[in-house]
């Protein structure tokens, strides 16, 4: 069983309170217009890994208090998601909160196969629905107002709480594998338009 990863980062009070470590997965079948990483739809790229590598890198990456699934669409590796988790939990030895950001809605996962409940039972705070660019959102780790926080178990009730204190999140850019630019959190709209336009023509600004 492996994982098609794009990257992992640590993005402190980007993708969630504390120090998380970022997770983004390649693919995704949404398309949702306005994605804020294109680069990350197609689901041949990345690299797999299997879950033993994936725990590995997450810990190389300490510190950092939880864990956070991105893409990509976790969901559409639901079940590798899941092992992985299992890997990470067995070599950390200390217990961590995990949050995900997925375009289907909870009840679509609901009824979407074993694979996708044994991952919803090991998340803690679910951030739901499709990004849509036409409803800007302007809340804590929402990328438009459609979008719901969604607390699975007590320990994600405190992160839904500690979140909307903090308001809304700011953004991080890092860099993956072969150059990738991976944009983690929330841009003001235009944003990543800029950057990448800078990019391609060689110019900060």
């Amino acid at each position: 069983m492996i994982v098609r990863l794009a990257h992992m980062a640590v993005t402190p009070r980007v993708n969630g309170p504390g120090r998380r470590l970022t997770v983004w997965v390649q693919g995704c079948p949404h398309r949702c217009a306005g994605c804020f990483n294109p680069g990350l739809l197609p689901p041949e790229g990345g690299v797999p890994v299997p879950p033993a590598e994936w725990a590995r890198r997450a810990l190389a990456l300490e510190p950092w208090d939880g864990v956070t699934l991105s893409g990509g669409e976790p969901f559409a590796q639901a079940g590798g998601l899941a092992a992985c988790l299992d890997e990470l939990r067995a070599r950390r030895g200390r217990p961590f909160t995990v949050i995900a950001f997925t375009g289907y809605t909870l009840e679509e996962l609901r009824a979407g196969g074993r694979e996708r409940a044994s991952l919803l039972e090991r998340i803690d705070l679910l951030v739901d629905g499709p990004f849509r660019v036409s409803e800007p959102a302007g809340a804590a780790l929402r990328g438009s107002a459609n979008q719901r926080l969604i607390p699975l178990t007590p320990a994600g009730r405190e992160l839904a709480r500690l979140a909307e204190r903090e308001g809304p999140s700011g953004f991080l850019i890092s860099i993956g594998p072969g150059g990738t630019v991976i944009v983690s959190g929330f841009p003001p709209a235009g944003a990543v338009d800029r950057l990448r336009n800078a990019l391609e023509t060689g110019r900060a600004g």
